[in-house]
Parts: structure tokens; sequence; C-alpha cells
């Protein structure tokens, strides 16, 4: 058993090895990593995840498994032709493209600086495909099912994935200063399950014109709540990291 579970291992090794291998072929230059999550100096491949995102784990802590799952090499491969711009992906939903995704559909700017990362968060042991463009565009998270690239998700850039699986947004505003947030919670197919707002901010006196030093208004799901209610209702949604996920800058020109 020991020794199976070494050749095992060694093959997922290598897997993620000749991968990693063709990412920096097609032109992956010094890493970087937006600020909502870890900074890593190459590439990770977290693909062995099996949190079921339907119902994310309450630890945010992954079900490794032994066993490479049957497609997994070839989406790394296809991966690959697309971050290199030489195939498409389905847009069937068309909240990209008229159908199609090219590489450069994904981000404005013109020297394409996206950040990426490969992470399973549909829990079939295969790793999605995460795109945030440094500026501009949107987070866009893709699968590989029946032998293509499939548009799974598609949302704001203030969008950061969860160790369980599930999706934070997080987005700072003025007038007054207030934090937006909420999380949700997608299917196996991309498809929304559930979404829960909350928010916090300064107040302002009745002229409107001046604002408290801190935030002291709280809302859950468009009711005011108190402090200690917020912070016990959001707990659940803050302490679960996202570590598991290494974003990688992928730097075409």
């Amino acid at each position: 058993m020991k020794h199976n579970l070494f050749l095992k291992k060694t093959l997922f090794l290598l897997l993620s090895s000749i991968f990693l291998f063709a990412l920096y072929a097609c032109g992956q230059n010094s890493v970087s990593t937006p600020s909502t999550t870890a900074a890593s100096s190459t590439p990770s491949v977290s693909a062995m995840v099996t949190a079921n995102p339907v119902q994310p784990s309450d630890n945010s802590s992954p079900q490794v498994s032994d066993d490479v799952p049957s497609g997994y090499n070839d989406a790394l491969a296809a991966y690959n032709n697309f971050l290199a711009g030489s195939i498409k992906a389905q847009d069937s939903k068309h909240e990209i493209s008229d159908g199609a995704v090219n590489i450069k559909d994904i981000s404005l700017e013109p020297d394409l600086k996206t950040y990426y990362a490969l992470f399973d968060m549909n829990g079939d042991g295969i790793p999605e495909l995460h795109l945030r463009p440094i500026v501009g565009g949107s987070y866009a998270i893709f699968t590989y099912l029946n032998g293509q690239i499939v548009l799974w998700h598609e949302g704001p850039d203030y969008e950061s994935p969860l160790n369980n699986g599930a999706i934070l947004y997080e987005r700072d505003g003025a007038a007054p200063t207030h934090i937006n947030y909420y999380y949700l919670v997608l299917d196996s197919d991309g498809n929304e399950i559930s979404r829960v707002y909350f928010s916090k901010y300064h107040s302002v006196d009745e002229s409107g014109l001046n604002e408290s030093n801190d935030y002291d208004v709280f809302i859950y799901e468009d009711k005011e709540v108190s402090k200690d209610e917020w912070d016990s209702l959001t707990n659940e949604y803050f302490s679960i990291s996202s570590d598991l996920i290494i974003w990688n800058l992928l730097n075409k020109h």
C-alpha cells in the first residue's frame, strides 16, 4: 500500500511539473499577487481538493485524494493552450463574449497582465482556471467539461475564491466610508445557490457632511443590527481562509 501511495503521489507531482514548465514556456515573468490573496514564487496546482461548494466546509480544510482524476492531465493541457491563445473557451451564457472566449477577452490591459490560479471549486478533483486582470476586466473561472474549456463563473474583480469553494465579495466605498460584502455559494455547474449581503458604514451627522471615525452602522441582509450581532452573523464567512488559492502573474506580450 505504501509503495502504491508513493507511485500515485509521484505521478501527481510529475503532471504538475509538466504543466508548470509549459506555463513558463508561454511567457510567465515575475510573480505578483492581488492584495486579497497569498503570494507564491511559483505556480501552485491545488487540484486535488474535494470540498463540495454546495455545502462549504466550516473549517475550510480540503480532503486530498491519492488518485489523479480522469481528465486531469487533459484539463491542464487545455488550460495551457487557452493561456497561450491557441484555443478558445465556451461561453454558453454569453457573459463575456458572443459564445467563445479568447484569453484577450479577459483583460482590458494591452499587455494582458493577468493573475491566474488553479483551484478545484466544484469538487470533481480537476482544477478550475481562475483569471483576474491586474487592471480592468472581471474575475472569471473556467472549468474543463467534455473535452472543452467552459466559462464556469464570471463576476466583478472584487470577488475572491475561498478554500471551501465559496466566493467572498469585498468592496470599499465612500460617502460615507463603507465596505460592502457578499458571500456566494455556487453548485457544481457554477449556478448560484445562495448569496448573503452584509456591510458596515461610518455614521454621518444630520448635515450629512461629517462622518464618524470608525464603523458604527452594521447591515446584514438589509437589516440594521448591532456590532455584536453583525460580528456573530458574519464570523463564519470571514473565518474561511483563501490560502490554498495561490495567484501568479501571467505576463503575455
